[in-house]
């Protein structure tokens, strides 16, 4: 949860300092400044370069899934009463996990995107099914359809203690990580040229009503029926780790919105579900 996020990026920010002044007594410089806040869910932790490997070695020996929590709000724009104005979704929490997961980049990305798998890490799925695919291969360069691959899916799950199957119709895309990328998922400080950019992107967004509409006459065959679900925001960011073509920095994002849950208890569901994600991707044979 948030918590023991925050005391690793707390532990890990000392450790890396103490390591820092003993190579370089001179260097009063620290990280994870809480003004630094670059995506407007968590604070973010400057971490330059030269410390990569110190990040990468500490989140994977402690296996801990970073857990961040927030809403959506518009700083640009104020209402009549001087507050910030929140936009569509605002009241539904959005939640980042970042994670070291023991898989290549590619193959997660191409597992995300095989509806056949979709069981093997997603325990409450009945089945997922392609609609419409408007473009095979993660590594397609200037298709049809541009980079990447793109299709429309329908899941369909059934969490405990839900009567009915919530549905979701979703449009995937996948494509390679390209290296302006870099400049968009990093702190401003860190020099994006020794980043690596070995990776892929995964982005869902999933709505309602509309031509693959199931409709509430459309029930399972046992008479459970429909509840349509919205992904407003779905995002992996699967970054190879440095030197480590067979590890990933997996880094999600997800907004969701799901009638069946009540707004006091979607924080808690959208972590948990978050993390067992993550839990059930490592547990892969």
């Amino acid at each position: 949860g948030e918590k023991k996020t925050v005391k690793f990026l707390n532990d890990f920010a000392s450790s890396s300092s103490s390591l820092r002044n003993r190579e370089d007594p001179g260097n009063d410089d620290s990280t994870g400044d809480d003004d630094d806040d670059v995506d407007g869910i968590g604070r973010a932790t400057a971490i330059p370069s030269t410390q990569s490997k110190i990040w990468y070695d500490a989140l994977e020996s402690s296996q801990e899934v970073l857990v961040w929590t927030g809403k959506f709000t518009d700083p640009t724009t104020h209402n009549g009463n001087g507050n910030l104005n929140e936009g569509y979704g605002a009241d539904i929490p959005i939640i980042k996990t970042t994670s070291i997961v023991h898989r290549s980049p590619k193959f997660l990305a191409e597992l995300l995107m095989d509806s056949e798998k979709v069981k093997v890490y997603n325990k409450m799925s009945l089945g997922r099914t392609d609609e419409m695919v408007f473009q095979k291969g993660v590594d397609t360069v200037g298709g049809r359809f541009g980079d990447g691959e793109t299709k429309v899916v329908r899941n369909l799950t059934k969490p405990p203690m839900v009567n009915s199957i919530l549905e979701f119709v979703t449009c995937m895309h996948a494509r390679q990580l390209r290296p302006d990328d870099t400049s968009l998922l990093s702190n401003n400080n860190i020099n994006h040229n020794r980043i690596p950019t070995e990776g892929y992107i995964v982005v869902s967004r999933a709505v309602t009503g509309g031509k693959w509409n199931a409709g509430e006459t459309n029930n399972h065959h046992n008479g459970e029926k429909f509840v349509r679900n919205e992904i407003l925001l779905g995002v992996n960011i699967l970054k190879a780790v440095p030197g480590e073509p067979n590890k990933t920095e997996l880094t999600s994002v997800t907004h969701v919105y799901s009638p069946m849950i009540p707004l006091m208890l979607a924080k808690n569901a959208g972590v948990k579900g978050a993390v067992d994600f993550v839990r059930d991707i490592r547990a892969l044979p």
